[in-house]
């Protein structure tokens, strides 16, 4: 075979045996290492994603919780308003008849003065008019004897 254009020879053995080995070799130096390292990211960012689930999920429940500790501290704020606002009504109807009978309370005293002093008054007048009339009588009754 020497004039073939392709010879083999035991040199192309040699090359097939070479290829193997470096085959071999670049399998267990290169692939197999860059294959774990590639399957070791792959579950890492996997227990990423899950991690990152996870905490997504807890978030939520978290806010959840959190609108409902808000919604709830609102209806007491306003259960507490509204029970100020009754209270001020309350008060303030509470003042507001204390001061109406108290002015009641001086009107009465007021009309009670003025009703003795008038009473005084129409007492002296009347002792007045007796005194005024005996001694009308007394000066008719000296012109007559």
């Amino acid at each position: 075979m020497e004039g073939s254009i392709v010879a083999i020879d035991w040199t192309l053995i040699v090359q097939a045996v070479n290829f193997l080995i470096f085959m071999v070799l670049i399998n267990k130096f290169l692939f197999q290492p860059l294959l774990r390292l590639m399957e070791e990211r792959e579950k890492e960012l996997n227990g990423i994603y899950s991690e990152a689930e996870a905490l997504k999920v807890k978030a939520e429940q978290l806010l959840k919780e959190v609108e409902e500790t808000l919604s709830k501290a609102k209806e007491e704020a306003k259960k507490i308003i509204d029970a100020a606002v009754k209270e001020a009504r309350e008060e303030k109807e509470r003042i507001i008849s204390q001061a109406q009978e108290e002015a009641s309370i001086k009107v009465e005293k007021a009309k009670e003065e003025i009703w003795q002093a008038f009473e005084s008054e129409k007492a002296k007048l009347e002792a007045e008019a007796e005194k005024l009339a005996e001694e009308i009588i007394r000066k008719i009754l000296g012109k007559v004897a």
